[in-house]
């Protein structure tokens, strides 16, 4: 759309873009991050202990993921300006609960409505926008998933900053509630109006495979390729919460020193968001299928290295390998099911492909069920260096799908 529409009318798209790209900044970085920096200060100035906070972080992904196919329903319904504008709502509401909080059960309340608005404001009504304004898709999610990724890099350093200028968790709580609501108000006015209705057809000089017939959700779900698809993105999302939530941890039991340990993971982070913008512009060049194959290598051997890292050479290589590794597949994923199955329809299956990643919650659970056994975590990293392998081998044996004979374009075409 942005190669043949008016001056006006581009100008217009890539200001949504950029305001859609600055909310899920501002949601990423008061959200998952955030609630890791705030929290030890919350449990002292509350008393609390740390089985119920750490409940409440539980609480974010499981409503964060739960709540993946609502934003495909809604936008179906309401429009896409109306599920933004109610996600910001119940983030800010959400801020507002641990703003206010006291009790264990307001900040369970405020976590669960945290992940129902990430899930409203984030990832998948972007992708409804983009998939349908940008025929270059993959530059534009390059650039959207660059700034969600920094807004987690940031998020911990936003605190700090408010903190050394003498203000509490409980304004940093609402101060980034009143920023998610004004952004996600602002989106919801700026996302061009044709989104709801137009799909821009891939060019025909594309050097990488796009679909010539958009499938309908009933025969993308037939296909092998999407379950493997879902499945290299789910075992992604994997290794990604488990090396967050339990990196540090691992590598000062192996006896490396907490300001290492925590410095690797934040190299981690700023790896993986340069290397979404870097899959970005890659995705309009090269089959999406074989960066997805390449950064689940990376992940494979960064997860290895992390098992056994006692070294910085170790440690780098788990940084670089799990940040790049998942940077790129958590874009590419995207791609493949837009270049495999077609736009029309792409809400409803990226929406499903994230319901089910939601199984990926499991992993640092099984981690620690691991130490607790076994004394370390090195057995669940091995496992999970053996699934991403996994993911890797059925990633290279992917085809392009073959559309059904029966059209089913009435229901492609439905907004």
């Amino acid at each position: 759309m942005t190669g043949v529409a008016a001056p006006s009318v581009r100008l217009r798209a890539w200001g949504g873009l950029a305001l859609l790209s600055l909310l899920f900044f501002l949601v990423t970085a008061g959200s998952f991050t955030a609630l890791g920096a705030v929290l030890p200060d919350m449990v002292t100035g509350l008393d609390w202990k740390w089985t119920g906070a750490g409940l409440g972080y539980t609480i974010l992904g499981l409503a964060c993921g739960l709540a993946s196919f609502a934003p495909a329903v809604l936008i179906r319904r309401l429009g896409v300006r109306i599920t933004l504008l109610l996600g910001g709502l119940i983030m800010a509401g959400g801020y507002a609960c641990l703003g206010s909080v006291h009790a264990l059960p307001l900040y369970w309340l405020g976590a669960a409505l945290i992940g129902i608005g990430y899930a409203l404001t984030a990832v998948i009504p972007a992708s409804y926008v983009i998939t349908r304004t940008f025929t270059h898709a993959s530059a534009a999610f390059g650039a959207y998933f660059t700034f969600g990724a920094l807004g987690g890099t940031m998020g911990p350093l936003l605190y700090a900053a408010l903190k050394a200028g003498g203000a509490d968790w409980r304004a940093y709580w609402m101060t980034a509630g009143i920023a998610v609501l004004a952004c996600a108000l602002a989106s919801a006015l700026t996302v061009l109006g044709t989104a709801a209705t137009e799909v821009p057809a891939p060019e025909d000089d594309s050097p990488v495979f796009h679909a010539r017939r958009d499938f309908s959700v009933g025969e993308a779900l037939a296909t092998p390729q999407f379950w493997i698809i879902t499945f290299a993105y789910t075992v992604s999302l994997v290794c990604e919460t488990s090396v967050n939530g339990l990196s540090i941890a691992h590598l000062i039991h192996q006896g490396v020193s907490p300001a290492a340990a925590g410095g690797m993971l934040s190299l981690q982070a700023l790896l993986s968001a340069g290397a979404r913008g870097a899959a970005g512009a890659l995705g309009e060049r090269v089959e999406a299928r074989r960066l997805t194959a390449g950064a689940l290598a990376l992940m494979a051997v960064g997860i290895a290295a992390l098992a056994v890292a006692r070294t910085y050479p170790l440690m780098l290589t788990y940084a670089a390998g799990v940040g790049i590794g998942y940077g790129v597949s958590s874009l590419t994923a995207l791609l493949l099911l837009i270049n495999y199955f077609g736009r029309s329809r792409n809400l409803e299956l990226f929406s499903i492909m994230a319901l089910v990643s939601t199984l990926a919650a499991g992993g640092p659970w099984l981690a620690g069920w691991v130490r607790d056994r076994f004394g370390g975590f090195e057995g669940a990293f091995a496992l999970f260096a053996g699934l991403t392998v996994a993911a890797l081998l059925a990633t290279l044996l992917l085809k392009p799908p073959i559309a059904p004979q029966t059209s089913a374009m009435a229901d492609s075409n439905r907004p």
